[in-house]
């Protein structure tokens, strides 16, 4: 039978005085491991307890658990409290676990879409690649005085009879930039500024930073996990990046962000890595609100971009043939002795 309260109260002066001589060695240490260190040390030395084997094991648990028991009922708000704090935490790790897996599930909804949308791009690629050997080079006839006596007008029809280009497809071999200026690869999704990009790389769940691969060059690219075959090995990048501002981070337990800060600041990427699909970067929309950011020749050059751009794909002249086109004018409107009827402009 174990000692009751009054009982085992007799005993508190010389335990309370070994507490005490133990608290002044412990330096750092928990006293209390110090106490059942220096306790169960004695029965090792003075006695044969430790030769009882598992009934040694079961009889420390019996009388922890019995101590733990006594202070629940002597302690009835604390025992409720431990015990609403082991549900809380019981709680915790069911939903973190459970953000963990609709992470995963997420991811893999990510991949698979990813996927799909580079294969498509590959198709599309090649069925391209396949349009433009079978329609060939188109030619273009040039216009000379001769033109004047082919039969029926055969010189005079070229220009009108050309097919006019449509302005809203993409660029052959090319894929719509995403929301967020980009585009996607095998391994990896992306999105740029004017000043860098940012790479999403996906790794095995759980990957710790310590077995992450990244050697970031000025020109190159190599990524991938210890002991795996890399997922990008000395790739050549589509711009030069400054390295010393460039890093990588661990977004969560299954991908890497990457960031490349650009050399420059005044072109849009078609891709990451060559060799990787390319976006078209006629359809990039940057955003209008950070051009208040930016300084003041900086943020003309940009808007110039943008208006080429729109230019562009409207079918309509850029900003410097709009200027010849003026400058031309100008030259004939105050030279009208000249003949500029077959003329070329380029």
């Amino acid at each position: 039978m174990p000692l009751d309260d009054s009982a085992a109260e007799r005993f508190d002066p010389m335990m309370l005085q070994m507490a005490q001589q133990v608290a002044a060695m412990a330096d750092g240490e928990n006293p209390i491991n110090l106490m059942l260190d220096l306790y169960f040390g004695f029965l090792r030395r003075k006695t044969d307890f430790f030769e009882g084997g598992d009934q040694c094991r079961d009889a420390v648990y019996a009388a922890f658990e019995r101590q733990a028991k006594a202070h629940a009922k002597a302690n009835p708000s604390a025992a409720a409290s431990a015990a609403k704090r082991a549900e809380a935490a019981k709680a915790e790790a069911a939903a973190k676990a459970a953000r963990e897996a609709e992470a995963e599930a997420r991811r893999a909804a990510e991949d698979d879409a990813r996927l799909k949308r580079v294969r498509q791009a590959e198709l599309d690629r090649k069925l391209a690649e396949q349009k433009l050997a079978a329609d060939g080079t188109p030619k273009i006839q040039e216009i000379t005085e001769d033109d004047d006596e082919a039969p029926d007008g055969a010189g005079a029809k070229g220009e009108e009879e050309e097919e006019e280009e449509d302005h809203d497809a993409l660029a052959p071999g090319t894929t719509m930039p995403n929301d967020g200026n980009g585009g996607d690869a095998t391994h990896y999704a992306w999105t740029q500024t004017l000043q860098d990009v940012d790479v999403r790389l996906r790794v095995p769940s759980g990957t710790p930073a310590k077995m992450v691969v990244c050697d970031i060059t000025k020109k190159g690219l190599t990524f991938g996990v210890k002991g795996q075959p890399p997922l990008i090995d000395k790739g050549e990048l589509w711009g030069e990046v400054n390295t010393e501002d460039s890093f990588w981070t661990m977004e969560d337990k299954g991908t890497v962000l990457l960031n490349l800060q650009k050399r420059s600041d005044m072109e849009w990427w078609s891709c990451v890595v060559k060799g990787d699909p390319e976006i078209d970067t006629r359809k990039v929309t940057p955003e209008n609100s950070n051009l208040s950011d930016l300084d003041g020749d900086t943020r003309a050059t940009v808007e110039k971009m943008m208006y080429d751009q729109r230019q562009k794909s409207m079918g309509l002249p850029t900003s410097e043939e709009q200027m010849k086109q003026d400058t031309m004018k100008k030259f004939m409107e105050a030279h009208p002795e000249m003949d500029f009827s077959n003329c070329k402009f380029s």
